[in-house]
């Protein structure tokens, strides 16, 4: 619960270490514009987990700041790893277009040094996100996540396959990697941390005979399954932009509950200017085999509801490659349809595309990138960007 700090308050603070929580990182579950989440994971369970925060920087000071909020702690199998545990601050009613400083963390495993972050400004403000998937932890990836961090987007959308852990308990070091690399290098110019609405891939599910999807997924749902009911959810941003993100098939068929919430989503959304799909598995692969039992499927689930609702791009992932469809509409080429972006590599090596372009793609290329997309009321801009600053394609949609 969001209020002033009181004496009381400020002396349970007042003895703290030095050290930092293992991991911060933000997402959202509601509304951009006033509400944000502080993820915290300190070393083990503790009693009070608190986050500290104000528009203006008071560079650490715990009994400075205007705002406390006690974390919840959510327990999880990840603490059968190595005993870490997970805690979430929902920051609510901020302020719309401000900059917030904080500070997280508890009196036995540490405080944070200050931070900070940018709520939207909401309205018919421009947005601008990068969008990639399939990343990994290597120079690749760290190269990539520094060129993508230049362009200051408002947050990322990662369309799965991130730390490639694969659902396993034991692999912690690589989260661990994972989110060093994001706290480190993503960054926006003037040090503020870059929020994530992420979706699942492959690689965050095991293959444990269970219909459990804790089990099937014990690392990604507890850090990322909260940005909303399901694993599959839809987040507005603005006036003007709404995403439906999806579940490959890996938690969740794609046909059933979730065909019947992406249609009752998408018509609900229908005023929207832009309307995104995000999700791991291409439709329309640059590598994969389009004849794939699952492409088909997925096409024939949900390409009918993109068709029908309107949905402006679809951003696709894990072949890692880079690929723009042309406009596509009940499974073919049309005037004005669906544009399929993808597929990946946002930090994994490049796969071969083929010698020649498949008949619904513009354009496909074996290279490590990211897309960068500045979406106002009118118009929706995306870009191809390599390691090297290369925008080796782009579209504009108006």
């Amino acid at each position: 619960m969001r209020r002033i700090l009181s004496l009381a308050v400020l002396c349970l603070f007042a003895a703290t270490t030095q050290a930092d929580p293992l991991h911060l990182y933000l997402t959202y579950s509601d509304a951009p514009e006033t509400t944000i989440d502080v993820n915290i994971i300190t070393d083990r369970k503790t009693d009070r987990v608190h986050v500290f925060y104000d528009v203006e920087s008071q560079n650490g000071a715990q009994s400075e700041y205007r705002h406390v909020v006690e974390a919840k702690y959510h327990p999880s199998l990840m603490e059968i790893a190595d005993r870490r545990a997970l805690y979430v601050a929902k920051l609510t009613d901020l302020k719309p277009g401000a900059t917030y400083h904080f500070v997280a963390g508890d009196k036995t495993y540490g405080y944070s040094g200050e931070r900070k972050f940018h709520t939207l400004p909401g309205g018919d403000a421009p947005i601008r996100f990068v969008n990639g998937g399939d990343m990994g932890m290597d120079n690749r990836a760290i190269g990539i996540l520094k060129e993508a961090a230049k362009h200051d987007p408002d947050f990322a959308v990662i369309g799965g396959d991130l730390a490639y852990a694969d659902g396993m308990i034991g692999n912690e070091e690589l989260w661990d990697a994972w989110f060093d690399n994001w706290d480190t290098f993503m960054r926006r110019s003037d040090g503020a941390m870059i929020p994530l609405i992420t979706c699942i891939g492959n690689h965050e599910v095991n293959k444990f005979e269970t219909d459990d999807p804790k089990l099937r997924s014990p690392w990604y749902l507890p850090l990322f399954g909260r940005q909303g009911e399901k694993v599959y959810y839809t987040r507005k941003v603005g006036n003007n932009l709404a995403f439906v993100v999806l579940d490959s098939g890996y938690l969740n068929p794609f046909d059933g509950e979730q065909a019947a919430w992406l249609e009752a989503t998408l018509k609900a959304h229908q005023d929207t200017p832009h309307r995104f799909a995000v999700y791991h598995m291409p439709l329309y692969p640059a590598f994969s085999n389009y004849n794939g039992a699952r492409q088909t499927l997925a096409r024939k689930t949900w390409g009918p509801l993109f068709d029908t609702y309107g949905v402006r791009v679809a951003f696709e992932h894990d072949d890692h490659v880079a690929k723009r469809s042309k406009p596509l509409k009940g499974d073919a080429v049309a005037e004005t349809g669906t544009v399929y972006i993808g597929d990946g590599a946002f930090g994994r090596e490049s796969r071969n595309v083929d010698r020649e372009l498949r008949w619904y793609n513009a354009m496909e290329e074996s290279v490590v990138h990211f897309w960068l997309v500045d979406v106002t009321k009118d118009s929706v801009k995306l870009q191809a960007i390599d390691r090297k600053s290369r925008v080796f394609d782009s579209l504009t949609l108006p």
